[in-house]
């Protein structure tokens, strides 16, 4: 018995060091692959941190127009640790994505906590490894994002919130509320964490728990904070998109997106992307074995869940806010297939899932984590030697990427006067624009009148090979 304690310990150990090599070939990518405008925007956000506002209270985005563009996002954590790496070691892509991989390996420890405790130690390596090789996990745990950050703060609340009911001690409760403030402010959903904690306070005292103050307490701490934060940066964010965008863009339509022909058809494609087949196949199994009495918690977090993906999910339509998910579709396929370790057959259904899983899962991330957008950063290349860095620069993009990989700031065309590209043009040269890039001669959405002024007004810094930029002032 003594024995067998060490020996589980080493090998969640070796499961996690697994995990991390895995992403071990592809930390040096720049932020210009899949996702390059929210993977270049929160590199930029730590590079402005250095070079013009160390505050995580004021983050800053290369666009719209001259600094200081604060803007309404996430608590920093993530871009603020990068900001510290960069300014000790340089520049280097590894480090950016070494904190969102670290992040992510720290959750993967408290999804093996949690399995733990519910379960078996055999199921929560299992669990644990399913967990590191899921597409979503391998895609977005080395994104140069706060998904990893949220992950792990959403996961260490759970797992220290049932340490409270369990042990009743109030240093674990007062933790618990500071990681779900933290989860929270990384991405919003996590909130619905806070609702198996509701299922689990209700269960231990009933009617009870509604005068606890110390639950008062836990919830004053969980939700003031980030409500604050994000009020704060209401009040100074000068980019208006991302400004309030839970009830511009997710309350409006919450509960009638999942009816869309959208939704559905973002779902049918991105959930087999983000989990396999196999991985669905092995969560709804689990879900449908659940032992309501004994693992409550688990099935009511994963119903709100599942609630999340039908609500706030089916309205953003982004992949990576599937991800809020993956620990419970990691958990409860390890559950299945723990349930069937312990005779040989079953160990061998198990090896031969979680290798088809890793299989699946190469097939799909490999292409992405190859890609490298070529052309932007060659273009970037081309507006670093012919302008200062000083200068403001419109991009013929409406992705950012371009103005981020150029490491300059200025304008987006399509988003100030979309329907008047040309008055738009026009606006950002009185404003200060230097110089106008349209990536490798594409303008968004124009129909060619904007591209002919252009010609016709300014002049041509002709490189080769299609790259170009024109001369604003």
């Amino acid at each position: 018995m003594n024995m067998k304690k060490p020996r589980n310990g080493y090998l969640i150990v070796l499961i996690l060091i697994f995990i991390a090599v895995l992403r071990v070939p592809t930390l040096a990518n720049s932020p210009y692959e899949y996702d390059s405008w929210r993977q270049s925007d929160t590199e930029s956000i730590a590079i402005n941190f250095l070079e013009n506002h160390f505050n995580l209270l004021y983050p800053q985005l290369n666009y719209d127009g001259p600094m200081p563009n604060y803007v309404q996002l996430e608590f920093q954590i993530t871009t603020g640790i990068i900001a510290v790496l960069y300014n000790l070691f340089g520049y280097h892509y590894m480090l950016a994505r070494i904190v969102p991989l670290s992040f992510f390996i720290g959750s993967a420890y408290f999804l093996y906590l949690i399995a733990k405790r519910y379960y078996s130690v055999q199921t929560a390596w299992i669990t644990t490894l399913l967990y590191g090789i899921l597409p979503l996990s391998i895609l977005y745990s080395r994104a140069i994002m706060p998904e990893s950050a949220a992950l792990f703060f959403m996961l260490g609340a759970f797992y220290l919130f049932v340490q409270w009911i369990d042990h009743k001690r109030f240093w674990v409760l007062i933790a618990a509320g500071v990681f779900t403030a933290l989860a929270i402010s990384q991405k919003i959903p996590t909130v619905f964490v806070g609702i198996p904690m509701m299922g689990m306070a209700l269960k231990e005292y009933r009617l009870r728990s509604l005068v606890r103050w110390e639950l008062w307490l836990f919830a004053l701490m969980s939700l003031l904070p980030p409500y604050l934060y994000f009020q704060w940066l209401s009040t100074i964010a000068e980019f208006p998109f991302v400004t309030g965008i839970a009830t511009k863009h997710i309350l409006p339509s919450l509960f009638t997106s999942i009816a869309s022909p959208e939704a559905l058809h973002f779902f049918a494609e991105q959930v087999p992307n983000a989990f396999t087949w196999y991985g669905i196949v092995l969560f709804i199994a689990g879900l449908l074995t659940i032992h309501w009495k004994k693992e409550y918690p688990i099935g009511i977090w994963t119903l709100a869940m599942l609630v999340e993906l039908v609500t706030v999910v089916a309205t953003i339509k982004f992949d990576y806010y599937l991800i809020l998910i993956g620990p419970l579709v990691a958990l409860l396929g390890g559950v299945t297939l723990g349930s069937i370790w312990n005779k040989l057959p079953g160990k061998v259904v198990t090896v031969i899932a979680i290798v088809l899983i890793a299989w699946q899962s190469y097939q799909l991330t490999s292409p992405l984590l190859r890609e490298q957008h070529t052309v932007l950063l060659r273009q970037a290349e081309v507006v670093q030697a012919y302008t200062s860095t000083n200068d403001l620069i419109v991009v013929g993009t409406d992705d950012p990427s371009l103005l981020n990989a150029s490491h300059r700031k200025g304008w987006r065309v399509g988003n100030t006067m979309p329907q008047d590209p040309i008055a738009e043009l026009q606006y950002f040269v009185k404003m200060g624009a230097k110089y106008f890039v349209p990536l490798r001669g594409h303008i968004d959405g124009d129909d060619g009148s904007l591209q002919q002024y252009v010609k016709d007004r300014y002049t041509l810094i002709d490189v080769k090979d299609g790259y170009f930029i024109y001369k604003l002032q």
